[in-house]
């Protein structure tokens, strides 16, 4: 009888323990971490700005080559290729920030900048007869841009951003088809009148920074396979239809048939041959400075151009590894403090349950037996 009481006593413990804890809503565990994704007005803004730039580039690149080879004047090639170097590289920094609404006000800047620039004298005279094909182009971007902005946008923001753009536009133009960029998120806050570390409020989540980084590590790498492919192009219309070696090789080929005349010469008439000797330098010389002229000259454009290229991937480089370490460093953070919330949450909740636990496994057999103990000894009284 005594076995059997205690047996349903333990089976009255286990569950009053299992009831206890299951119904404690202390013990379902909420993960968060403090990675705050972008919000979806912002996620639809940088789809948006992007999509654009990719219609930027197609569009400059066909209506530049349209008029390369429309063009007859060879400068004038190599000016608009210049320029759509300049403007493609441009368009490529502006659009992939990893701020979305600075990537929309960034190109929208862009867009008005290259409008000013066209409409210039400067622009004309260094594109061409043809200069209006671009600003045409120019025009319906901006445009295009602009209307993108409205649609993200809530009027009165709208309004906001257009005042900057156009206030912005106008105190730094563009004097060179290089078209620099600078920072603008200073400036901006100040046009909003808030302070440049409550401007940005999340980079977004680790799945969204790291998407971010995919997209630009791709761009830089579409750009850089086009600038060699430009770069390429430039030094064609440089040197002309003339291959460079072809060229040094009939010079060699002259020579080499110029001394086997000469040695025939004096095989045949010695005494010719000490007149020819005489001249020789004077024959020679001209066409060894031409050779070395050439030469120095093919030398130095390809030092040039390759120096050039060297500062773009450099400059594309030291972006893409900032950009990439910025990154890396929010995610570092936000990971760090949701794995220091997980910790401080889970704590507090194990101390907890431990002490209901404590309580169920030593409270509640201390009191039965207490209260069991007392009502034997009433009734043995």
């Amino acid at each position: 009888m005594y076995i059997f009481k205690k047996n349903i006593l333990k089976s009255f413990y286990v569950a009053l323990t299992l009831i206890l804890v299951s119904s404690c809503s202390l013990m379902k565990l909420s993960v968060e971490s403090n990675d705050i994704p972008l919000p979806k007005s912002e996620l639809n803004t940088r789809i948006a700005v992007r999509a654009f730039q990719n219609e930027f580039a197609t569009r400059i690149i066909k209506v530049s080559d349209s008029l390369i080879s429309s063009t007859v004047d060879v400068q004038t090639k190599l000016n608009i290729i210049d320029f759509k170097m300049g403007l493609i590289a441009a368009s490529g920094k502006t659009a992939f920030q990893s701020v979305p609404e600075l990537s929309l006000v960034d190109t929208w800047v862009l867009c008005k900048q290259f409008v000013d620039v066209i409409k210039s004298d400067f622009g004309k005279e260094y594109l061409g007869n043809e200069y209006h094909l671009l600003e045409v182009e120019s025009l319906a971007l901006e445009k295009q841009i602009s209307g993108i902005a409205k649609s993200l946008l809530n009027q009165e923001r709208y309004m906001v951003l257009n005042a900057f753009v156009t206030k912005f536009t106008k105190e730094n133009p563009v004097t060179s088809f290089n078209f620099p960029r600078s920072n603008i998120l200073s400036p901006l806050s100040q046009h909003l009148g808030v302070a440049d570390t409550s401007y940005v409020k999340t980079l977004g989540s680790g799945a969204e920074a790291l998407s971010d980084i995919g997209d630009r590590i791709g761009i830089a790498k579409e750009q850089i396979g086009q600038q060699l492919e430009w770069e390429k192009q430039r030094l064609a219309l440089k040197w002309g239809d003339a291959n460079p070696s072809e060229e040094f090789l009939s010079r060699v080929d002259s020579l080499s048939l110029l001394l086997d005349r000469l040695a025939l010469v004096a095989e045949k008439s010695p005494e010719l041959a000490g007149e020819v000797s005489a001249n020789l330098r004077n024959e020679l010389m001209p066409l060894i400075n031409n050779l070395n002229n050439g030469l120095d000259s093919s030398i130095g454009q390809l030092s040039e151009e390759r120096i050039r290229m060297q500062i773009y991937i450099d400059e594309q480089r030291e972006l893409l590894i900032k950009d990439i370490n910025a990154s890396g460093k929010q995610m570092i953070n936000e990971g760090a403090r949701g794995v220091s919330n997980i910790i401080k949450e889970v704590s507090w909740i194990i101390v907890l349950c431990s002490i209901i636990l404590i309580a169920l496994f030593f409270g509640i057999p201390f009191l039965a037996g207490y209260y069991l103990a007392k009502a034997k000894f009433k009734k043995n009284a």
